[in-house]
This record gives structure tokens, sequence and C-alpha cells, in this order.
């Protein structure tokens, strides 16, 4: 089963900018990375990737620790009107760990979660894209916490009912899907001793798999031209 689900138009025009010159070095990919702590270090390992690559990117940071479905669309907005003045390419979306604990507790529920997730995509969707109208939205799945026996009521949720959510709110909201959750599945060696946050490993293995996401719907656009 692939990683990606697409949006048709969306899939097309990012691996048209990416072959336009973005991957070339003439010019830059313009990036947003949003979300929780598991996208805070996200931009200095594409920045290190994409230099590596001699690709030409600029990233715009989105990003915050601790926020969960709820509290980022109040970080968002208090941040909105300078940072959807700045146009972009892509959005990259790692939300939805810090749903788990309160859907577990009773104190959120999994409509009210969804419904937070499709807001925060329909916003994404109506900022101005640079080459297009609108930019193409990454939302990646969220990884499970490591293997631990405490762990095992929280990874419940992710694979119950988090996960199940953001494939539908891709899919209703014309985002591609990164599967996040498959690079550090049975990775204890990825972690940091919390069991929540992957460590510097952890975190280029998902860096190097939102770049193959970016990558990979290129190649396929080619094969299937």
């Amino acid at each position: 089963m692939k990683s990606m689900v697409r949006s048709d138009w969306r899939f097309v025009f990012l691996a048209v900018v990416i072959a336009g010159g973005a991957l070339r070095g003439d010019e830059p990919l313009m990036i947003a990375c949003a979300g929780d702590s598991l996208m805070r270090p996200i931009p200095a390992h594409l920045r290190a990737i994409a230099a590596e690559q001699n690709v030409a990117l600029n990233i715009r940071e989105w990003a915050q620790g601790g926020l969960n479905s709820d509290t980022y669309r109040s970080f968002f907005r208090r941040n909105e009107d300078r940072w959807t003045g700045t146009r972009c390419d892509a959005i990259l979306l790692q939300l939805g760990t810090n749903d788990v604990v309160p859907l577990l507790e009773g104190g959120t529920t999994a409509a009210e979660v969804r419904a937070r997730i499709r807001e925060i995509l329909a916003v994404f969707a109506k900022i101005e894209g640079r080459r297009r109208p609108r930019p193409v939205i990454l939302m990646a799945m969220v990884p499970r916490f490591c293997e631990r026996p405490e762990s095992a009521a929280k990874n419940e949720i992710v694979e119950s009912t988090i996960n199940p959510i953001l494939r539908e709110a891709a899919a209703a909201e014309g985002a591609v899907l990164v599967d996040s959750h498959a690079v550090l599945l049975n990775r204890p060696d990825l972690f940091d001793p919390d069991c929540v946050h992957p460590n510097a490993a952890g975190e280029r293995a998902l860096a190097e798999n939102w770049w193959r996401a970016i990558r990979g719907m290129l190649e396929d656009h080619h094969d299937h031209a």
C-alpha cells in the first residue's frame, strides 16, 4: 500500500514546480512546516538534505511544541496575518500526537478532533500559493509512542482513532497523506527516552520521509506522463 494519498491537481502542480526549477537549484521551493513538536526539528534537517542534493529550498516555520488540534488553531490565528502574507508552494503538517491523551481521558471527542483537523486543512487550502493559486498540503500520519507497556492505551488511540481521522480528513480536504507512522514503527532506537519524541536519528528519518514524499510525487508524475 502506498504511503501517500494525493489530490490530483495539487500532485501535478508540485511535480511541475519541482521539475520547473526548484530541484535544479535555480528557483527555491518555498515550504511551510506546521504542527507540533514532532515538526519543530524537521526544517533544519530538510535544509541539510536540500543542501546535500543541491536543491534551492526556503522554509517557513509554523510549528510549536505541545500543541494539539485545538491549541494549534489558536496559535495559527495569532500569527495568521503575518504568515499567510508569505506565499508558499507546499505546507507540511504534523499534528495529532497531543490529541491522544485528551481523547484517552475524555477531554475531547473524536468528532471534535476531526472537525478541528478539517478546519486547519481548509484554512491552509485558502493560503495563496506562489506559482499556482493554492499550495499543496502534505499531512503526516501520527507515529505510535515507543513500545512500552505504559504506552499501550495511547497507541491504541493512535491506531483506532487519530490516524483514521487524519486519513479521512486528507481525503475530504484534498491533502497528501505522508506516512510518518511507518518510519518509527518498531524502531525503539529512533526514540528519545521520553518515549514520545524521536532522537536525532529519528528526526532525520522523518525528514527524509517528508523529502521522499515530495520527490516521489515528481517521479510518479513522470511515470504516468
